[in-house]
């Protein structure tokens, strides 16, 4: 089933959010079948042959894969508005309850009813119970008292607690709970509010995602057309008979190119825990890189060569993305750029089905030559945004994580062709 549905996110990039938000599991199956259906097979490389050769069937794909997420965003803001709901009326309920006691007791007053003290009464003693017990028990009064005895007292001071809050909110919890209230369900509405404005910016926008990804794919192509034109027109001197160093070199080259343009320049925002940044490199990383102490100035000073070599050293040649094919080795170069080169390897890995070490062998490049670079691609596309979903600051910065993982997404597909 992933096979499949890595397929389908080489197609319509979006899907994979909507699978990742089905904690059930449907919806991938139903992107699966999907797949299956209009290529007419089950087979992932089949598959990808028939969509690649036939426009209509891939056109086809991407408009059922929209109706999918369409449907699939639909039940999940309807599960979620359910829910709300039911909070809703659970807090109605318990108002009601409360104002239920109050009017008992306005009726029994107003019919001169003995039983109208009992309220009071209770709330008195309740009262001075609870401020007695406290002020003893503040004042030192269980010293020399049993273990036993000391229990039984947590015990009593525990429901005359719980009895005094209820007391309290008898008396004076109407206008603060009914405070509460409108608080919560305006909350609430706010919070449907901002879903529903997230899903249809995705789906109003997906047609100018698409452009803007085919757009990133033609710099990507134009920065490895460049790179050949100036290969082409520089000397050269005679060259052993092996090419594969210089592939990778210009392998290399036109990924960092992509990387490059997703980092930008310089910043210093205060709410990034890495500082000053230049070109995606931190405070840190040059510090650690010139083995010296560095500023802000320094950061802000770094040329884009130096930055080029630090990639290189620190990402690229740890993940051996040299030896990982066009495509691949973007997807595990810039996810090792934004969380490290042995995470992105793990996740690799674990998409290849061998064991997650983090380090890449002889097992992990023989699992490597015998998967479907596309499916992989699209996979590993999943799996980055899955790692970013678990992250405490994906509300703050988990738009841009995702724009950038489409982006990605793209120019690692235009590589393969």
């Amino acid at each position: 089933m992933l096979p499949l549905v890595g397929l389908a996110a080489s197609f319509l990039p979006e899907i994979i959010k909507v699978v990742a938000g089905d904690k059930a599991g449907h919806v991938a199956g139903t992107v699966a079948e999907a797949v299956s259906q209009i290529a007419g097979t089950d087979d992932p490389a089949a598959a990808q042959r028939k969509l690649a050769a036939d426009p209509a069937a891939a056109m086809a794909l991407q408009q059922r894969l929209a109706e999918i997420a369409l449907e699939a965003t639909k039940a999940q803001n309807a599960e979620a508005d359910q829910r709300r709901q039911d909070d809703l009326a659970a807090l109605r309920a318990s108002f009601e309850n409360t104002a239920g006691a109050r009017t008992n007791l306005l009726g029994l007053v107003s019919a001169h009813s003995p039983i109208a003290y009992g309220a009071p009464a209770v709330s008195v003693i309740v009262t001075i119970g609870f401020f007695v017990t406290l002020i003893v028990l503040v004042r030192g009064g269980m010293t020399g008292v049993s273990s036993e005895t000391i229990n039984i007292v947590n015990i009593a001071v525990g429901v005359l607690g719980t009895a005094f809050a209820t007391v309290v909110n008898f008396w004076l919890g109407s206008s603060s709970g009914s405070r509460n209230k409108d608080e919560q369900a305006l909350a609430f509405q706010q919070t449907q509010a901002r879903q529903n404005s997230r899903f249809l910016d995705t789906l109003q926008n997906a047609q100018t995602q698409h452009r803007e990804s085919a757009s990133s794919a033609l710099e990507a192509i134009t920065t490895v057309a460049r790179s050949a034109v100036s290969a082409a027109q520089a000397p050269r001197e005679p060259q052993p008979a092996p090419a594969a160093p210089v592939r990778r070199a210009d392998t290399f080259d036109r990924c960092v190119a992509v990387v490059l343009a997703q980092e930008g320049g310089f910043s210093e925002d205060p709410a990034d825990r890495g500082g000053a940044t230049n070109f995606g490199i931190t405070l840190a990383t040059l510090r650690d890189w010139r083995n010296a102490e560095v500023s802000a100035s320094d950061v802000h000073a770094l040329t884009r060569a130096e930055a080029t070599e630090i990639y290189r050293a620190r990402y690229w040649i740890p993940a051996r993305c040299g030896d990982l094919g066009p495509g691949v080795d973007l997807m595990v170069f810039d996810f090792g750029v934004n969380a490290g080169p042995a995470t992105a390897v793990k996740h690799l890995q674990r998409a290849l089905g061998v064991t997650d070490d983090g380090s890449i062998g002889p097992k992990t490049m023989a699992a490597l030559q015998a998967a479907t670079p596309r499916e992989l691609i699209g996979q590993l596309a999943e799996a980055r945004l899955a790692y970013y979903r678990g992250l405490a600051d994906f509300e703050r910065y988990g738009r841009g994580w995702t724009n950038r993982t489409q982006r990605v997404l793209a120019a690692a597909l235009a590589m393969m062709s």
